[in-house]
């Protein structure tokens, strides 16, 4: 209790930050179960929105189209990511240097620049049309920044003294690589390609540039649906959305562990 009082002024900004954060999740949930079709008030509990949302064939092959660019975007990410940060310890500096330039430019540079900077490009190119394939493309521009920023500093708590131990025992380049680096890497490119996935899975700005007219992912349906209103079939699917991403993470934390998840983002063992 003097806790409190002494530090009343953070508490109460404590309490405001986890309110912001929070009530909106909530709010979501519990109007995703609301009967009352126009939410004005609570009309009791139902799944009905949830089963309108899982029989919408609009919803259904918009989360088939966040899927499948997800999943692209998740391997062309982390396929980058890994030849980046392993081919860079062969470079010289400069060349390094440029390399984390160009890192730190897609991770800073606010995304509708970067998906100015590719339509103006695709425009330029005879016989090209806007779509998924697109989309893919420059979603890899920037989400594989985000797996190198892992992977590298992963990679260089880890791999030193663990590569010299396999060179001094007579293991080759490709053996070492296969026997001892990437089994120490996989934690973290696995965090990386959640982070690319689910990344991919919230991409408006991407889409809206590079998909055409005829890609619709989850996102742009949510935003096309809400021109008319909050409605329950959107807070459904937002909560569909939030608990497939709750399950992908669970697979991940289940595949390396809580310890090694964590310590994958923050580089250390």
């Amino acid at each position: 209790m003097n806790s409190i009082k002494k530090h009343g002024f953070v508490a109460v900004i404590s309490v405001f930050v986890l309110a912001f954060l929070y009530l909106p999740i909530i709010s979501v949930v519990v109007n995703s179960v609301n009967a009352n079709e126009h939410l004005i008030s609570w009309g009791g509990f139902t799944l009905q929105w949830f089963q309108d949302v899982l029989c919408s064939k609009d919803f259904l092959a918009a989360f088939q189209e966040s899927l499948l660019i997800g999943v692209a975007v998740m391997v062309g990410s982390i396929v980058i990511a890994v030849m980046a940060v392993l081919g860079s310890r062969e470079c010289g500096s400069k060349m390094r240097t440029f390399q984390d330039s160009s890192m730190y430019l897609r991770l800073t540079l606010p995304e509708v620049v970067l998906m100015v900077g590719i339509l103006a490009v695709v425009r330029m190119l005879p016989g090209t049309a806007l779509g998924p394939v697109w989309v893919i493309a420059g979603q890899m521009v920037i989400y594989s920044a985000y797996a190198i920023v892992i992977i590298k500093a992963r990679l260089s708590i880890v791999a030193g003294l663990y590569e010299d131990a396999a060179y001094d025992l007579g293991a080759t380049t490709l053996r070492c690589l296969k026997t001892v680096i990437l089994p120490l890497l996989a934690p973290s490119i696995l965090v990386g390609a959640l982070m690319a996935f689910t990344f991919s899975l919230d991409a408006v700005v991407s889409v809206v540039f590079l998909g055409g007219p005829h890609t619709e992912t989850v996102p742009i349906l949510i935003m096309s649906m809400i021109k008319k209103g909050i409605t329950p079939e959107v807070n459904a699917m937002g909560v569909l959305i939030t608990l497939f991403n709750l399950a992908v993470l669970a697979v991940i934390v289940k595949s390396v562990g809580v310890k090694q998840a964590v310590s994958s983002l923050g580089g250390g063992e």
